[in-house]
């Protein structure tokens, strides 16, 4: 396979908090690493904290060690629809991989959805649909919302899904070329002693006997913490939960700060403040520490669980014993109900509370799931999400 010069388009970056970015920085890694030149364009509030950049310096790419940066981005409207199209131009990029997801990118243009298009001509475009959820556009915007999603799966010349409910869901759309190519751990795992795990149960005041309940990732309702918070209201006293990592992130803030306020209200109901804690944004090595000292991690999704979740690929990867939810038919198959994780009914309180009580009264069956959750995460390493992303583009290009 001949170098390539990709870009990475997405919405946050870091210093941004969020999924989106934190992945694109872990496989633009691995691309490099494959002997690839890579090329991030991403918002003005991406650029390294630790650069003293003029504006007009921005116009200039940011060395980042592995790659350059274009931190360009701003509103995602008609002018960074244009600026995309030049740094393609410019840099003679060979394809584009546009990472979607809809908070990303504004929500209410529509110009991060026509970006496939706009490229014809100029390179190959590849979407990867972190999630299909529909932008909001306006008010009244109807089915024209998902038109465009539509539309830029149609558009662009390589489609990859992170899930199988995507994939099946875009099948039907006769695209030109898809892949479904899950994604991995944001977390790298770091080596964690005794006396740290006991560090950390110690700095939250608890006592031998209790239950520590770790939940990871950004709030938003999709998530479920809410259900979290009303099945601890039904647990016994010892039980506490540790909501690990930073709280609304760089995408769709004022919706995550709203839901945010709901859950601390929701708190003040239960009077269950003393129970609940709060890490505030970790690095890896206190995050995998955090894991350590919790005797489970729950991840009740709404829409259930789902191989497009960074924040169970990382409990995953850490070998937690996770409860989470069921999502039907549409299940991803690799979850299996007392072998790998504890299932139970989405947006089920009590339901959550006997699975939290199931798996946390059983050391032998916590034993077995964490052991498998950290066999099953062997699938999703970053080195073979890279390889498998590269082969996707030369297939693209070929045709």
């Amino acid at each position: 396979m001949k170098p390539l010069k990709i870009g990475l388009v997405t919405g946050e970056f870091p210093p941004m908090e969020g999924g989106v970015g934190a992945f694109t920085q872990e496989l633009g890694k691995e691309l490099a690493a494959l002997g690839h030149e890579i090329f991030v364009i991403s918002s003005r509030e991406s650029r390294p904290l630790n650069l003293d950049l003029k504006p007009r310096q921005l116009n200039e790419p940011i060395d980042i060690g592995w790659g350059q940066l274009l931190a360009r981005g701003r509103k995602w409207g008609r002018k960074d629809y244009h600026m995309i199209a030049d740094m393609a131009v410019r840099h003679e990029l060979d394809v584009v991989n546009i990472q979607y997801q809809a908070a990303a990118y504004n929500m209410r243009s529509p110009f991060i959805n026509l970006l496939p298009w706009r490229l014809r001509g100029i390179t190959k475009s590849v979407v990867t649909f972190h999630d299909l959820r529909i932008p909001y556009l306006f008010p009244k915007a109807g089915k024209l919302r998902e038109s465009a999603v539509n539309f830029m799966a149609k558009q662009a010349d390589g489609v990859i899904t992170t899930n199988v409910q995507d994939t099946r869901q875009l099948t039907t759309r006769n695209l030109q070329h898809l892949q479904e190519i899950p994604i991995g751990s944001n977390v790298a795992v770091q080596p964690v002693s005794t006396a740290q795990r006991l560090g950390v149960r110690t700095a939250l005041e608890l006592s031998p006997d209790d239950k520590l309940i770790g939940y990871f990732g950004f709030l938003n309702p999709s998530k479920g913490a809410d259900t979290l918070i009303d099945a601890l209201a039904q647990l016994p006293e010892n039980y506490h939960v540790d909501f690990i990592g930073g709280q609304t992130g760089a995408s769709d803030p004022q919706n995550n700060s709203a839901f945010l306020q709901e859950l601390h209200q929701q708190l003040t109901s239960h009077n269950l403040q003393r129970r609940v804690h709060w890490t505030g944004f970790l690095d890896d090595a206190a995050v995998s520490a955090h894991f350590a000292a919790c005797d489970l991690v729950a991840l009740p999704y709404k829409d259930g669980v789902s191989l497009r979740r960074g924040t169970l690929m990382a409990a995953l990867a850490h070998g937690c014993a996770v409860v989470t939810t069921t999502a039907g038919s549409e299940n991803d198959n690799q979850f299996r109900d007392g072998e790998n994780c504890v299932l139970v009914g989405a947006e089920d309180a009590a339901g959550l509370a006997t699975g939290i009580l199931r798996a946390t009264g059983d050391e032998t069956l916590r034993a077995k799931i964490g052991r498998n959750a950290a066999l099953l995460s062997q699938q999703f390493t970053w080195d073979k999400i890279a390889a498998q992303t590269a082969n996707f583009y030369e297939q693209v290009l070929r045709a």
